[in-house]
């Protein structure tokens, strides 16, 4: 009887310790090499383009490690662009439509481009880990004369045909 009494309370103690353990944190954050191409007046066409590879703190700041712009013009690139942002996720670890609010920033000389918009992803909500597809919203850049517009913009992580589902 003894023995049989220690094994049901070592059962129940081992029933117990699980209850009390914690679901892993989601992998919710980005990185990676991130393509944006962005486009604006007159007619919808393509004003910048760069590459950049970035990480997130757990904070949510970008750390931006490249930055690369594919197309030349007035405004960019410029010796020695400070750039940042953040990424921050607004979805639940249990929703598998995953969201995110993204601001992407680069000053470079007296010229200032914003970017502001929203990632999209999916998440397995049983491991947690998130697949972020795209980036989109709206960009500026305001400076000299040859260097203001606006218009909306997309990011693609590793240079792959960009989705929003």
């Amino acid at each position: 009887m003894k023995k049989l009494a220690t094994m049901g309370l070592l059962t129940l103690g081992f029933f117990l310790a699980g209850c009390g353990a914690t679901t892993p944190p989601a992998t919710t954050t980005a990185g990676g090499n991130w393509e944006a191409t962005l486009v604006g007046p007159p007619a919808n066409e393509t004003v910048f383009n760069f590459i950049a590879t970035f990480s997130v703190n757990g904070n949510g700041a970008l750390n931006v490690s490249v930055l690369n712009f594919i197309t030349t013009g007035p405004c960019f690139p410029v010796a020695g662009e400070t750039v940042g942002g953040s990424f921050n996720v607004t979805s639940a670890e249990s929703n598998p439509a995953a969201t995110a609010n993204v601001t992407f920033n680069v000053e470079g000389g007296n010229d200032k481009l914003a970017l502001t918009g929203i990632a999209t992803g999916v998440t397995n909500t049983t491991t947690l880990a998130t697949t972020w597809n795209a980036i989109t919203g709206t960009w500026q850049v305001t400076g000299g004369a040859n260097c203001t517009g606006s218009g909306t913009f997309t990011m693609c992580p590793n240079a792959k045909a960009c989705s929003t589902t």
